[in-house]
């Protein structure tokens, strides 16, 4: 498949050299496929230089009755291909259940093993954030404008929850790395 592509690309170029002083805009249609090329390659060259952090994301949240409803910006926007996953993680007295969960979560559930990936999350808090409760894991689909909503447990305050914000990085070549971020519900 490469080599057909160099062929394409190397013809595309001799021809357009062959047939420049004789029609110029024919010549410039032969020189397109390089064109995509180095348009394509710096794209690539951009994303993988192209880092956010974490406090580019700002977090809002409104409430509603009971319903709490978090809303997150990505000021700087998301890198394209370096994140499979966003999560919040809810550490609620007497591990109690939330409930009434909105959220758009991720679609591609094929290509993760969700299974390892909720433990390998869990191992992580546990070793930031010490609780003596389990900590109750929701997908969200990472965009650069998300939100999700929620209903607390009867006879819990807001103080009393912990709220966290994860989102998970795969660099090329790398392990995953997590970022996270608390959530205040006050």
């Amino acid at each position: 498949m490469s080599l057909i592509l160099l062929i394409i690309l190397c013809g595309s170029i001799i021809t357009g050299i062959m047939i420049w002083e004789k029609n110029r805009i024919a010549s410039f249609l032969c020189f397109s496929p390089l064109f995509i090329l180095i348009i394509l390659i710096g794209y690539v060259f951009h994303q993988s230089l192209y880092e956010v952090t974490i406090d580019s994301l700002q977090l809002h949240i409104d409430r509603e009755y009971e319903t709490f409803i978090v809303k997150g910006n990505w000021e700087e926007g998301l890198d394209e291909y370096r994140f499979p996953g966003a999560f919040a993680a809810f550490y609620v007295p007497g591990n109690g259940k939330i409930s009434n969960i909105k959220r758009n979560n991720v679609k591609d559930t094929e290509e993760m093993d969700w299974e390892a990936l909720n433990l390998e999350l869990r191992k992580t808090l546990k070793e930031e954030y010490e609780s003596e409760w389990e900590p109750q894991i929701i997908d969200i689909e990472p965009d650069e404008q998300f939100q999700f909503s929620f209903t607390l447990p009867e006879n819990v305050k807001p103080n009393e929850v912990k709220l966290y914000y994860i989102h998970v990085r795969e660099k090329p070549m790398d392990s995953l790395e997590y970022w996270i971020k608390n959530i205040d519900l006050k």
